[in-house]
């Protein structure tokens, strides 16, 4: 590489970037970073900002609190990278840290999309798995990494139509997705959207988590980090940054194995390069001329590399095959050891290798990579696009090493769009195209099969798609940069479909979207993990999802592994089965008569034995898998097991069971083997109370302080001059709350909806009493306004008279003011004899919101207390004063 300038620190691209910006600054220097034109189509420009990678020289944290400093947002560190959001204008300023080794920009990462369908979730038999076992990946939660996802601002659209978890899911999905760093607006694409939809798909009862990965690797690994903290047990990304260590794991991939180690599975998109990939080992071939044509003049290889193989004659150049409309992104790499990468004892580079790629007569340079990399990473990335200006589409790839010592390998990566047909027309290797994270020891790299080349739709062995990237790649350092042993892990370790159909995303066809890839492999196989999980109880390990998955998979190519399919297309039927432990899901209580079940029992129901349809019930269980051994039941100490299914209480035999008024606890544990015998799986208790729905009491009382001034019982005379002026009748329901009470006073009717039930309503109305005989009666009903059947009832007859006595002022007395009130009002009383008192606020359900006063209240003092309702949802609260003798209620209204 040519000796750098002043911004040699921050190589041509960016540099080129700030000369550009700052075109009337003629010092800059930048045009002398590279020799050859400079092709800013892969940076990631947002608006006056670049995203960056840099590299710290000696102290991370300080090279960070600098770059903050001339304005880096988004910032991220891990290892001796720093990666963030950078202004243009301060990239000169950048070129200058003396905390800062080198910075390139973070290239716009590959996505592993191809074209675009659905029923993935037939196709791995993820839909027969979900009835079989009773699962929907309920307890797991999914971090998904992509670009973005709702940058371009339609996720609302995907809840509402179900697609997507939130609050206005229609299926009771309505856990939103936790966005922890998304794109700007406008700037992504979504697909992290997309992969979410197809996760939702799979394993809909999975919580959802998303991180943007279009921040520079720093951030991309610092997300992974952040996706476990937030309670991800399972990950999948489709990203890979081009400069990514081919020959090492790179920070990317630490931080995968970090969370694996930590209980989190990985998944990662393989990737859609297929085999477009040269490796081998470096040959020197001397010097070398090309350029001629070139801006900058005639141009020399110093030793470029020898393509042809052993007793062939030498050839310095790899002809290449482009057509007019194409582009490629070459990632170019030699077996050196990156600086970014490991604990800081690594130097980097010792070697500088260039690539080039050059017109078919090898006069012009048409597009290069020429970082210096001594000291630094060794690679390089570039681009190209045959806009049909080029004498010929033939074009020729030249490597030059630069500088330094020889490496043992060479390799570079092509990535491509499937439709352009690029193709490498000499010493073609078609060698691994996995590297980088999904490469990384941790993670479960997963290629796509086009779902209709699957055994579910009629294909008996499933093809892989031709695109889906192949492994191999060795690694020959370890993660500081030493020699070490050459492993070659074994990727892909599995197969998932593609073509899943999605709400937006991917090529539209008749008004379908259909998205395609290992982009969309993968979040099926993480889907299926988080089944897997709910199957077992939430308690694989990462090893125990990847060995399951691979065990139980449908191979492809020879038995066994190969670096194509790895294991095979993944079975969701088959890996459930493997992981599954017995485990009771739900209790239905189920009419005897009828068989048609009643509900679904729930922790603390409250069962109303008058609006049940008959009295004859039996207890059903639906177990995951939905066939067990058998199931035990203890219902109030009452144990019967069941052996075949459907799995009821009391069982076959007795058939059904009469409810009765009373507290019942039920548990199932269900077995592997019949008659309760074998492995007990998970059980399930529950609580529920069954209740005879009745007017309890009628209670006479107060309005004014809401004390009850006695309960109001058949035969009772009411003398009118031993009463308080304004009264009003209650009648005591069980349950506490129904849908309304009807009250007939004489003949006079009206209907309260609200609990408390007051025959004058809640308003603070009173019922206006003359001395007489009064019938009243009051009947429950299951909805407002008296709709429905007719429930419990009651009816009583009372005498109202009227009769001077002495009177007598001591009391109690409790008063609320104002009522109704819109954030805080007071509750006043005083006591005429010296005792604990209790002055509490109820909700409606019964439940205490706040206690007041617990504690002795002394006979004549004013007691005074402030309600403060702002954090309270508004709506009607009843206050309750218990002294040694009486209780007292008052209604409050909260308006908000």
């Amino acid at each position: 590489m040519a000796p750098g300038q002043a911004l040699q620190k921050i190589g041509p691209e960016l540099a080129t970037l700030l000369n550009q910006a700052t075109t009337n600054n003629k010092g800059t220097g930048a045009t002398a970073i590279s020799r050859f034109p400079v092709n800013k189509s892969l940076l990631q420009i947002k608006n006056n900002q670049v995203v960056i990678q840099a590299l710290a020289e000696s102290n991370t944290e300080q090279l960070l609190t600098d770059l903050k400093k001339l304005g880096l947002t988004h910032p991220a560190s891990y290892g001796r990278m720093v990666s963030g959001l950078i202004p243009i204008a301060a990239l000169d300023k950048v070129a200058k840290l003396k905390s800062m080794r080198s910075a390139r920009p973070a290239y716009k990462p590959a996505t592993r999309i191809g074209k675009a369908t659905t029923q993935g979730d037939r196709a791995v038999y993820a839909d027969s798995a979900r009835k079989q076992q009773v699962v929907t990946g309920k307890g797991s939660k999914v971090g998904l990494i992509s670009d973005s996802y709702n940058s371009i601002g339609e996720a609302d659209k995907g809840i509402k139509s179900g697609d997507l978890p939130g609050k206005n899911n229609p299926n009771g999905f309505t856990t939103s997705v936790q966005v922890l760093l998304d794109e700007a607006p406008g700037w992504g694409t979504d697909e992290g959207r997309a992969m979410a939809e197809v996760v939702h798909d799979v394993a809909p009862g999975a919580e959802l988590a998303f991180y943007s990965a279009d921040f520079g690797q720093a951030s991309f690994a610092q997300g992974i980090i952040d996706l476990q903290q937030v309670g991800c047990n399972v990950i999948v990304d489709d990203i890979l940054y081009f400069d990514e260590p081919m020959f090492q794991d790179g920070i990317v991939a630490q931080a995968i194995d970090e969370v694996k180690k930590n209980g989190t599975s990985y998944f990662t998109a393989a990737g859609n390069q297929g085999r477009d990939s040269y490796q081998a080992a470096y040959k020197p071939g001397g010097v070398a001329y090309f350029g001629s044509k070139s801006f900058l003049g005639p141009q020399k290889a110093r030793n470029a590399h020898n393509f042809a193989p052993a007793g062939k004659k030498k050839d310095v150049t790899q002809r290449i095959f482009i057509p007019v409309g194409a582009s490629f992104i070459i990632s170019f790499q030699y077996s050196e050891p990156f600086y970014s990468v490991g604990n800081g004892s690594s130097k980097g580079a010792q070697s500088d290798l260039d690539i080039y790629l050059l017109t078919e007569d090898t006069t012009d340079v048409v597009s290069s990579g020429t970082y210096a990399n001594i000291n630094n990473d060794p690679v390089e990335v570039f681009s190209f696009f045959n806009d049909g200006s080029y004498d010929s589409n033939y074009f020729n790839i030249l490597i030059d090493k630069f500088e330094g010592a020889s490496p043992s390998i060479i390799k570079y990566v092509l990535f491509r769009a499937p439709t352009d047909e690029i193709s490498i027309k000499e010493y073609n290797t078609n060698s691994s195209t996995i590297y980088g994270h999904n490469n990384a020891a941790g993670a479960i790299t997963t290629g796509a099969v086009f779902f209709l080349d699957t055994p579910a739709y009629g294909i008996e062995d499933p093809v892989a798609e031709s695109f889906s990237s192949a492994g191999g790649t060795p690694l020959v350092y370890d993660e500081n940069g030493k020699p070490r042993s050459r492993i070659v892990r074994r990727k892909p370790e599995i197969m998932a479909p593609d073509g899943g159909s999605n709400t937006f995303f991917g090529e539209a066809y008749l008004d379908e979207f259909y998205f395609f890839g290992t982009s969309a492999a993968a979040p099926h196989a993480a889907a299926v993990a988080a089944l897997m999980q709910e199957a077992n109880g939430n308690n694989l390990s990462p090893d125990k999802v990847k060995t399951t998955l691979e065990q139980t998979a449908q191979n492809m190519n020879d038995p066994g592994f190969d670096f194509e399919t790895g294991y095979g297309l993944i079975n969701a039927q088959k890996a459930l089965e493997r992981v599954s432990t017995p485990r009771v899901r739900e209790f239905n209580l189920v009419d005897a008569d009828s068989r048609k079940t009643i509900k679904r029992l729930q922790e603390g129901d409250i069962i109303n034995l008058t609006r049940l349809p008959t009295r004859n019930v039996f207890i059903y269980v639906r177990t995951g898998p939905t066939h067990v051994g058998s199931v035990l039941f203890d219902v109030n100490g009452d144990k019967k097991t069941e052996s075949k299914a459907p799995y009821n209480y009391p069982g076959s035999t007795d058939d059904y069971f009469k409810i009765t008024e009373g507290n019942y606890t039920i548990t199932a544990v269900p077995y592997t083997q019949a008659n309760g015998k074998g492995t007990a799986g998970v059980p399930l208790t529950l609580n529920f109370r069954v209740v005879e729905e009745k007017i309890i009491r009628f209670e006479l009382f107060d309005i004014n302080n809401g004390s009850v001034v006695q309960e109001l019982k058949e035969g009772d005379e009411l003398n009118l001059a031993t009463l308080p002026t304004h009264l009003n009748i209650r009648a005591v329901t069980n349950p506490v709350r129904v849908g309304s009470v009807q009250f007939t006073l004489n003949n006079k009717t009206t209907i309260e909806n609200l609990n408390t039930y007051d025959l004058a309503g809640s308003s603070g109305k009173s019922i206006d009493f003359k001395p007489g005989t009064y019938t009243l009666s009051a009947s429950i009903y299951p909805y407002e306004m008296a709709r429905g059947m007719v429930g419990g009832s009651k009816t009583i007859t009372f005498k109202v008279t009227d009769r001077a006595t002495k009177n007598d002022n001591s009391k109690e007395q409790l008063t609320v003011y104002p009522n109704p009130f819109p954030q805080k009002t007071k509750l006043q009383f005083s006591v005429p004899e010296t005792g604990n008192t209790t002055l509490t606020i109820y909700d409606l359900n019964g439940r205490p919101v706040v206690i007041l006063h617990n504690g002795e209240a002394i006979a004549g003092k004013q007691y005074e207390y402030v309600l403060d309702g702002s954090s309270l949802p508004g709506g009607w609260y009843i206050s309750r004063l218990v002294t040694s003798k009486n209780t007292y209620h008052q209604k409050l209204r909260l308006t908000k």
